[in-house]
């Protein structure tokens, strides 16, 4: 008899994030929690049949079950995982008199010892000062978790199980969670009327965490509170985790942190004298999580201070943001001279950091149609082989790994550690099923980019990251597909999208050769500039097809030589221009898959977009 979990919400639980931290949070909470469900199956004599988590013998093999595992047996784990590998639904062979709500019941037990732990901690102290406070906690905390389960031999099964809707959250009244709107805030008082001792509760609250833990316009619900301090709790349920996790500031400068640590390491050692100054700024960062952050301090380790800076010290916009440097009794105020002694100073560092990083979202295609022509073991197996390898390849590129389990990936990196990370994934996903005796096209995957600006709230990432990945790469384009997107404050303002066999591989792609173009040494190596690519807006309004011109790929191709060859710093001959036009041209077409897997580029349709992204991906969206 099979046995079909399902754990959420994870959108709903994920996805509300303030920082990376609640992130990373919220997805290793709900993987330890499916995994307590997991160890139920396995205790019972089950055997989980995808995710694979044990080998031949029936030992535990993922490394964040087998933690559980011996924190179930009373055993200390001191090095623990820190990056979630279980996913939140799973399948499991189960013996005939197995009951699933021991699942359930194993989520809850797991759920509310961590609830508790930190109410006891860090609420219960301050609760008199509430209204209601523990009612509103026991409420939220009992009523958020969606479980679902079916006992069959059709995996489809699940899907039309969830379809029943039968959960249904409690309605919450009074004024509403400032991380999850739809959660009534702690306290208890409606702000409207009771601000002073709305004010109170949380003020005391704060001072019983650290304002670092909890900011001042920050009024949280139980199940975000949970998650925000969850980290600070963590050793006492499960075992210690990292209680500091790179900013998005952080993450966008790690290269160019790099580059100052190694080549101007004096300048960067009296900046982190001038800006240890500032509140909460020393040591807020960890650079020995970065390869190259890692090689240019071995050489250099007195810059260690100048790369464990708060990330917002990196960037002239974050240090002349008064909003962000309100800590404790300094006011923004405060500091303003000094701000802007650092913004002088940042400026003697060269080219400025990026303000942008990338949130990578990889997920395997058709699973199900998988599963329905081999053996679950034989995908598992699969699988288990390619999630094993994913901390390594993010890491490679100087990133972090939030979620790797199945076929699902999660990740933040820089901006030029993303695309080459999403080629590698992908490689070695089709390669774990190729090894399994599954031919080519049948294990695919696609995934999506968000190249987001630092201050653009994690939510909105996260969600547009899922869009980009169900709407566009696979709907879209066909699945085995890569779809990007850069999102500045306003919104996305390019996308585009090609199946991998488009882009190329990870040793050579698409990208490389046309960005390298146009960064080049100097203006005169460069194969193009900004103005270049701002004048293609009104060519490519011309080659639209909607214009009527029937042109062809030549015609277009001589069409943009020519406007190429209009800059006279450009030294090459008309042939070579029309090659350099027809390279660019090439990322300037849709294409797509499909539902044969074939490849279709389209003839006519042009998209400005293509042509967006290498300007970006040179420049890393730094205004110079």
């Amino acid at each position: 008899m099979y046995l079909h979990f399902s754990l959420g919400p994870v959108q709903g639980f994920v996805a509300q994030a303030r920082r990376t931290r609640d992130f990373w949070a919220g997805s290793f909470i709900l993987s330890y929690l499916a995994g307590q469900a997991m160890l139920a199956v396995h205790n019972a004599g089950g055997k989980l049949i995808l995710p694979a988590v044990t080998d031949e013998s029936g030992k535990i093999t993922d490394r964040l079950l087998a933690a559980i595992e011996q924190r179930e047996e009373g055993k200390i784990v001191s090095q623990g995982p820190g990056i979630a590998t279980l996913p939140n639904r799973f399948q499991a062979r189960v013996p005939d008199h197995f009951n699933p709500s021991a699942c359930v019941e194993a989520v809850n037990r797991a759920w509310g010892a961590l609830a508790e732990k930190v109410w006891q901690d860090y609420v219960q102290p301050v609760a008199r000062l509430g209204r209601g406070t523990r009612e509103i906690w026991e409420r939220q905390i009992a009523g958020f978790w969606e479980m679902s389960w079916v006992m069959g031999d059709d995996p489809a099964l699940l899907d039309r199980r969830k379809n029943w809707r039968s959960h249904v959250p409690p309605v919450e009244p009074g004024d509403k969670c400032t991380l999850m709107g739809n959660y009534q805030e702690l306290s208890g008082y409606l702000r409207i009327r009771e601000k002073e001792q709305q004010e109170s509760f949380w003020a005391a609250l704060r001072d019983k965490v650290g304002e670092y833990e909890l900011a001042g316009d920050e009024r949280l619900c139980a199940v975000a509170l949970v998650k925000r301090l969850f980290p600070l709790v963590a050793a006492e349920i499960l075992w210690p985790v990292p209680r500091r996790y790179p900013s998005t500031p952080y993450l966008a400068a790690i290269p160019w942190l790099a580059g100052v640590c190694a080549n101007h390491p004096e300048e960067a050692r009296k900046y982190a004298v001038e800006a240890g100054r500032l509140p909460g700024a020393n040591r807020r960062e960890e650079p020995e999580h970065f390869a190259c952050l890692q090689a240019a301090l071995a050489g250099n380790p007195e810059g260690r201070e100048f790369a464990s800076l708060d990330g917002n010290c990196f960037h002239k916009a974050a240090l002349f943001n008064n909003n962000l440097w309100e800590r404790g009794t300094v006011r923004a105020e405060d500091t303003v001279v000094l701000r802007r002694q650092l913004a002088s100073q940042l400026e003697k560092l060269g080219t400025p950091a990026s303000p942008f990083y990338a949130l990578l979202l990889m997920d395997g295609d058709r699973l199900g149609a998988l599963l329905r022509k081999n053996s679950p073991e034989v995908i598992s197996k699969a699988l288990a082989d390619f999630s094993w390898s994913v901390k390594d390849v993010i890491g490679d590129f100087n990133g972090v790994t939030v979620f790797a389990g199945g076929d699902d990936v999660l990740a933040l990196l820089p901006v030029d550690g993303a695309l080459p990370a999403a080629l590698a994934l992908r490689f070695l996903y089709t390669r774990s099923f190729a090894n399994c005796g599954i031919g080519t096209g049948g294990g695919t995957i696609s995934g999506a980019i968000v190249f987001a600006h630092y201050s653009t709230p994690l939510t909105a990432v996260y969600r547009e990251a899922h869009r980009l990945l169900d709407d566009v790469a696979k709907d879209e384009t066909g699945r085995d597909s890569l779809a990007v997107t850069v999102w500045k404050g306003a919104g996305r303002v390019l996308t585009w999208a090609a199946p991998w066999a488009v882009i190329g591989g990870s040793e050579n792609n698409v990208f490389d050769e046309l960005v390298k173009g146009f960064q080049g040494s100097d203006r005169g190596s460069r194969e193009f500039n900004s103005s270049f690519f701002y004048n293609l807006r009104q060519r490519f309004a011309i080659l639209k097809e909607e214009t009527g011109l029937n042109l062809s790929p030549q015609d277009m191709e001589d069409v943009l030589a020519a406007e190429y060859l209009k800059n006279r710093e450009r030294q090459c001959s008309p042939e070579e221009a029309r090659a350099r036009m027809k390279r660019l041209l090439g990322i300037c077409r849709r294409s797509w898959r499909d539902e044969e897997g074939k490849v279709h580029k389209a003839e006519g349709a042009l998209t400005f977009d293509g042509a967006m992204l290498v300007k970006f991906l040179a420049q890393k969206g730094v205004v110079w």
